[in-house]
């Protein structure tokens, strides 16, 4: 039994004049058309493969090595690091305010990031790293447990200017969350 086009076919041999004949779905095929025949599957197969693969692969953000995490025998594993285009930038610490609101993070995060059903954002305390580049990379691919991954929606600019915002809110005087 072979798939071709996507159905289970027979393909039988039958040996005639000493040359292999093959049946594939009621044509007779020699030895050689069924070589091609499987020759241009296989590179269907694969340039179809290829066209799976993502168009801005190389727009995605590395990999990031966390600073404070152990590192099992001293020794730090590949990964790449994020640096905020929009640092210290008031006006894009506006406009990420501004898309704070308009993707509702502040739903569960509640308004100035204080924390609501989701985690203070401006306590100083993080479960994944405090860092710009870790921020981004929570905001870009999610966390489990209820925050979902901007990254298919939203552009990397818009995500650094979340982050921004979030960093330019001063520490509040009473933190309500004192343990995650």
């Amino acid at each position: 039994m072979r798939v071709a086009n996507g159905r289970w076919c027979v393909v039988r041999r039958a040996w005639l004049t000493n040359r292999a004949w093959y049946v594939v779905r009621g044509a007779w095929l020699t030895k050689g058309a069924w070589y091609v025949v499987r020759g241009a599957w296989w590179i269907t197969l694969l340039a179809s493969s290829a066209a799976c693969r993502r168009a801005d692969d190389a727009a995605l953000p590395p990999s990031i090595a966390y600073e404070l995490h152990v590192n099992a025998g001293g020794v730090k594993p590949a990964g790449g690091r994020l640096d905020n285009p929009f640092k210290n930038n008031a006006q894009m610490a506006k406009d990420g305010e501004q898309l704070f609101s308009s993707m509702n993070c502040d739903g569960c995060h509640g308004g100035g990031a204080l924390g609501w059903v989701g985690p203070s954002l401006v306590d100083g305390r993080w479960r994944y790293g405090g860092a710009d580049g870790e921020i981004f990379h929570s905001i870009f691919y999610g966390r489990q447990r209820g925050m979902p991954a901007y990254g298919g929606i939203l552009p990397a600019d818009a995500i650094w200017k979340i982050v921004s915002y979030l960093r330019a809110q001063p520490v509040p005087k009473n933190v309500p969350t004192q343990t995650w």
